[in-house]
This record gives structure tokens, C-alpha cells and sequence, in this order.
């Protein structure tokens, strides 16, 4: 499948400007297609096979966003976070990809109002690709939605890791709060949705102590 570019990089290859470009629509001298926006996206092999060029000169110079999430403070002290970033600018060493920025947060996979989410996505004509961990670690729903809004800008979204290693539930288990809480409050108003983030939690307590109860009568023994 062709690889779609934008016209500041299609100008950027062909080494003229972007009025160039929109006046070339019109004259019918390269093909250009259309986003949903009504984004300019050309072929990158039309732009190529325009004056001669080839893909050798643009394969070392893949841009990349790296974007790293955990949910909690407690992951981001305990060093989660910033392992997971060495494991990312490694990946994209290897791949040889120049890394253009790192955005980095905390907060849930359910949060549609993270702003460094928001910052690269207003950013994505600057790369080609996004490196990211697990899908989930871009969104715990709605990831095909973010990847296809990504692909209309020519950008792809590259996940290192296709199964999340299942080391702790606590992650799961803030988002599973954060979903009831939304339902319930909608359901029963704001005080009903604290009693059952309250209860969850409680629950999620007990669940703890009788796990570290297990645990320590299994050394024991």
C-alpha cells in the first residue's frame, strides 16, 4: 500500500513550495487525494516518480513520536514510566528513526483530555510515525479511531509490544473504577457514584491483604 504524505513534505522532496503544488492540482501535473478534512495527501511513489527520485533518499529520515502512558503516580515513581521510554527510544535506535519528541504522562487509558495525547496529535505533519508500547498505552478504547485519524495525516501508529504482559491489575483496575463511577453518576447523581468508587476500592483492599496474606503463608512455609 502507498504511503500517504502531506503536500509540505511532497514540496519538501520535490524541493519547490506548496503554492506549487495547489497550482499543479490544477494542471493536472501530480495526483492529489483528499481527507475527510479536505487535507492535500499525495502518493509518496508519485511524488518520487515525478522527477526520478527514489526511496533511498528518504529512508533515513523516518520521524518519529514517541508517546509513553501509565495510569498512576505510583507507576511513574517505581520507575515504570521511564523504563518504558528506554524500551521505546531503543526500538526506534534500532529502526534507525530519528526521534522528533517524547510525550510522556500519567493518567488513564479512559481520559480523553490528556494533553500531551492532544499535543502530538496536533503535531503529526511533522512525522511518520508514532512508536508506542501496547495499543493500549495510546487508548484502552477507541484506539482504532486515533490510529485511523493518524493514517489520514500519512502517519502510522506502531505498537512494539502486541501483547501487554499482565504484571499488575492495578491499571485495569483504576479504569474499571473510572467506568463505573462515570455510569453510576449519570445513573444516580454524583453521591452514588462516590459510595460505589468507595465500595471498589474497598473491595480492591480486601482483594490485596488476602493476596498478601497467601503470599507470606507460602514463605512461611
Amino acid at each position: 500500500m502507498d504511503k500517504m504524505i502531506s503536500i509540505s513534505k511532497a514540496a519538501k522532496i520535490l524541493g519547490v513550495t506548496t503554492r506549487t503544488l495547489k497550482r499543479w492540482d490544477e494542471t493536472g501535473v501530480l495526483k492529489v487525494y483528499r481527507t475527510i478534512g479536505n487535507h492535500r495527501r499525495y502518493k509518496k511513489s508519485d511524488v518520487e516518480a515525478l522527477f526520478g527520485l527514489n526511496d533511498e533518499k528518504e529512508s533515513s529520515e523516518e520521524k518519529a513520536f514517541i508517546y509513553v502512558r501509565v495510569s498512576t503516580k505510583k507507576q511513574t515513581e517505581s520507575g515504570n514510566l521511564e523504563r518504558q521510554k528506554k524500551r521505546l527510544i531503543a526500538y526506534c535506535k534500532e529502526k534507525n528513526y530519528t526521534i522528533s519528541s517524547i510525550y510522556e504522562e500519567t493518567a488513564s487509558g479512559l481520559n480523553d483530555s490528556r494533553k500531551e495525547l492532544i499535543k502530538m496529535f496536533r503535531q503529526l505533519n511533522e512525522v511518520d510515525t508514532i512508536v508506542i508500547e501496547y495499543t493500549d498505552r495510546l487508548a484502552r478504547f477507541g484506539y482504532k479511531y486515533l490510529e485511523e485519524f493518524a493514517k489520514s495525516y500519512g502517519v502510522r501508529v506502531e505498537a512494539v509490544e502486541q501483547k501487554e504482559k499482565l504484571e499488575t491489575n492495578e491499571e485495569m483496575v483504576k479504569d474499571l473504577v473510572s467506568i463505573v463511577t462515570c455510569f453510576s453518576a449519570r445513573l444516580y447523581g454524583e453521591r452514588g457514584g462516590k459510595k460505589i468508587r468507595k465500595a471498589l476500592k474497598e473491595l480492591e483492599t480486601e482483594r490485596q491483604a488476602e493476596k498478601n496474606e497467601s503470599y507470606n503463608k507460602s514463605n512461611a512455609n
